[in-house]
């Protein structure tokens, strides 16, 4: 009896899922750090309308009701608030140079203080979204100095100040300059991390970030800031409010349960079953024997809105990005490139400008870094441009091949150069349009060069590669000079039965006697070989 329940113990231990490391708190060893963001999107410009300076703040309210605003510019400023909710405000002194317009569609901001305000009204389609608000005062006003959407500020003060953009044009990263400063609301954030240790076999690291808020049924957006230098996959899994954002530096390889956001795009989840338990993830993350589970993090909140800034096992001191204004320039961008070959097997790259002969077949390789499953890069149209002549164009025919329909992040292509005139330039950029998709969104849209020299060919005749007769070609042919033979064998046949029994043997002309003269003889002979001279004799 003792031994049975011995093996039952040691079969229970072993079936059993034992935790591959232990959840803790975050510190600054750790490869990820997590921060509340209350600036969602905006921008900063030079621009002014008449001299004066146009600020339009959006604000994103869900745990405030009242908030205080200091108005400390020294410069003409129209200051334009709209919020999603009713709010009461309370402005702290007078403030000559300032202006306050306050937007009222379906929620309205109660102000009390000493500066006069004026009532602006607006649909209720174009107070709730960001971009038509922005386009709106910029028609009403001819220019925007800055827009900031603020997410539950306790106070604000206002200071003005103009920035360095030509135009104001909304940036999801962006963080406020000196124009504006403000004090969010307390918010708690808790994070718990673990690193798990790769196993030898595993060639992918797998990072997992779950999200457990207060409450599921705040909707909250999350930024995942991801940063690695191994091939690695992101999984993702939080409630059914849950929105995430990515952004990557090289591949872009995750699942998620929750739609999520990339290159600015809202798009479905593409792992919709997502476990939603600690267990489940990290079996999950184990089913394809090349990956492993190589960290898992916890992210429990009630902020709104949470920034995760992630990096590789190899680089354990990720730092917050600075507070200086954000352009539009992003080293998260996507890289797309482009190889030339002289042979359709794709195994040396040509470098530099490309020397190659006209009328001959040239094999092209585009490729993006934005690599993830669902996702396709396609070849919308490819042109040559001359470096001389006035910029002259040529399209070009290109030949597609085949691309992986679970992960398409390179496409192969070939074209042939038709033959150069010897007017025209020799040097020639070929151009390329690339899109990558993720059904049914268009994601990305990229441009992609390289340089080609492009010599005469030494034959005038385009060459021909024969591919050898269809089947319907052989015997059509060979019917037809059945046809042709028979035809002719017939013509033949009916020439010979026509003509052949009405034609008589003639009879042979009687030779006469010699004579045994031989002066007659040589006279007759004389006169049938040259008449003309029996003929004077006579």
């Amino acid at each position: 009896m003792k031994v049975t329940t011995l093996i039952v113990v040691l079969i229970a231990a072993h079936t059993s899922a034992v935790p591959p490391c232990e959840l803790k708190e975050v510190k600054d060893e750790n490869p990820i750090k997590v921060t509340p963001s209350w600036v969602s999107q905006g921008c900063w410009s030079e621009d002014t309308s008449e001299g004066r300076e146009i600020h339009l703040i959006n604000l994103n309210l869900d745990m405030i009701s009242w908030f205080t605003m200091d108005l400390k510019n020294t410069v003409p400023a129209s200051i334009i608030l709209n919020s999603n909710k009713n709010v009461s405000l309370t402005l702290f002194n007078e403030n000559i140079y300032a202006k306050v317009y306050l937007i009222r569609s379906d929620s309205w901001i109660t102000v009390t203080g000493p500066n006069n305000t004026v009532d602006l009204d607006l649909p209720t389609v174009v107070q709730s979204d960001s971009n038509s608000l922005l386009g709106w005062a910029k028609s009403k006003y001819g220019a925007v100095t800055s827009f900031t959407e603020l997410i539950d500020p306790q106070s604000i003060t206002f200071n003005a100040g103009r920035g360095h953009s030509q135009d104001c044009e909304l940036q999801t990263n962006f963080t406020q300059g000196k124009y504006l400063e403000y004090l969010p609301v307390t918010t708690s954030v808790e994070v718990k991390f673990c690193r798990i240790p790769m196993p030898l076999k595993a060639k992918e690291e797998v990072h997992i970030i779950r999200h457990l808020p207060v409450d599921t049924m705040t909707p909250r957006l999350i930024e995942v800031n991801f940063t690695h230098h191994n091939p690695s996959t992101l999984i993702l899994q939080g409630p059914n409010t849950t929105t995430w954002k990515i952004i990557c530096r090289i591949d872009c390889k995750f699942k998620s349960n929750n739609p999520f956001i990339i290159m600015g795009h809202l798009l479905l989840p593409n792992s919709p079953n997502l476990p939603a338990s600690y267990e489940g993830l990290l079996k999950f993350a184990e089913a394809d024997s090349n990956t492993a589970p190589a960290s898992y993090t916890e992210i429990s909140t009630d902020s709104k809105r949470l920034k995760v800034y992630m990096k590789s096992m190899t680089n354990t001191a990720p730092q917050l990005p600075s507070t200086s204004l954000q352009t539009t320039t992003s080293p998260n961008k996507p890289k797309t490139t482009m190889h030339l070959y002289l042979s359709p097997d794709y195994r040396s790259p040509s470098e530099g400008i490309v020397e190659v002969l006209s009328n001959k077949t040239i094999y092209a390789e585009v490729s993006t870094s934005l690599s993830m499953e669902g996702a396709k890069l396609d070849i919308e149209n490819c042109s040559l441009h001359a470096r001389a002549l006035g910029m002259e164009v040529k399209s070009l025919d290109i030949k597609k091949e085949t691309c992986n329909p679970k992960t398409c992040s390179s496409r192969r292509f070939s074209f042939t150069l038709k033959p150069v005139q010897e007017h025209h330039s020799q040097r020639w950029d070929l151009q390329c349009f690339t899109a990558v998709t993720f059904v049914p969104h268009l994601i990305l849209r990229e441009g992609v060069e390289r340089g080609l020299k492009v010599i005469k060919a030494i034959s005038t005749l385009p060459t021909r590669e024969f591919h050898g007769l269809e089947l319907g070609a052989v015997l059509g042919i060979a019917f037809a000079s059945f046809l042709i033979g028979a035809c002719l064998t017939g013509a033949l046949w009916f020439i010979h039965t026509h003509t052949g029994s009405t034609v008589k043997r003639q009879p042979v002309p009687a030779i006469p006697p010699v004579s045994e003269n031989s002066s007659a003889n040589h006279s007759i002979g004389s006169t049938q070989s040259t008449p003309c001279s029996s003929s004077s004799m006579a």
